[in-house]
């Protein structure tokens, strides 16, 4: 009799042993799965920083062409009214019109996410936060985008070719299609953080339950 009790207890004690390092496996992947996650969507904030400061340097090459106000070139002055004028060419671009839908995309995007994370409340106080902040740094760059926009197609406010018009419309429009697909980008992994991290709760609690883990 003594050596049934001690035998159950072994049993007992090493299926307790097994169960925890299993629980213990599963929740331990869930956290490196969310971990990893969360490096990824912070990293992809960095990268697209980094991305826009590019973008920067670019258009601030542009802007040089103002400095043509102050020097002392002696050329016609109706040579300087020319740059002045905008072609229709460049006014009836299809690209001005995508430009503004594409920023109308982007703002949807992240509204959705936000409306949704709210929701759901899977992501913390302090990634919400973060998801928040994300979405009103792209959204100044892009606000700052239109008003170049503006610039680009009002008369008489910059002295620029059209050669110089169309090259400043496509930085407009390369820069506002980076921002509308990072955010798809950006969102879709905020997603993929809250939905992995309800399954992981889901699944937690289902282990519990059959185990009677309370």
């Amino acid at each position: 009799m003594k050596n049934h009790t001690l035998l159950f207890l072994f049993i007992s004690l090493t299926f307790a042993q097994a169960k925890a390092q299993f629980l213990g496996g599963i929740f331990s992947q869930q956290e490196k799965k969310e971990k990893l996650l969360k490096e990824q969507i912070a990293q992809l904030y960095i990268q697209h920083s980094l991305l826009t400061s590019g973008y920067n340097v670019k258009d601030s090459g542009l802007t040089t062409v103002h400095a043509l106000k102050d020097q002392s070139f002696e050329l016609h002055a109706d040579y300087f009214n020319s740059f002045e004028q905008v072609n229709p060419a460049v006014a009836k671009n299809p690209k001005v019109k995508e430009i503004y839908d594409l920023q109308n995309r982007m703002a949807g995007t992240f509204k959705r996410e936000l409306d949704w994370q709210h929701k759901e409340q899977q992501l913390s106080r302090e990634e919400m936060t973060y998801l928040s902040r994300v979405y009103n740094h792209l959204l100044a760059e892009s606000q700052r985008d239109l008003n170049e926009l503006t610039e680009l197609l009002t008369k008489d406010k910059l002295q620029l070719t059209d050669q110089q018009r169309m090259a400043m419309l496509d930085q407009l429009y390369a820069g506002m299609k980076d921002k509308n697909a990072f955010a798809g980008y950006f969102t879709g992994k905020c997603r993929k953080l809250a939905m992995s991290r309800k399954q992981g709760s889901q699944e937690k609690s289902a282990i519990k339950k059959l185990y009677g883990i309370h």
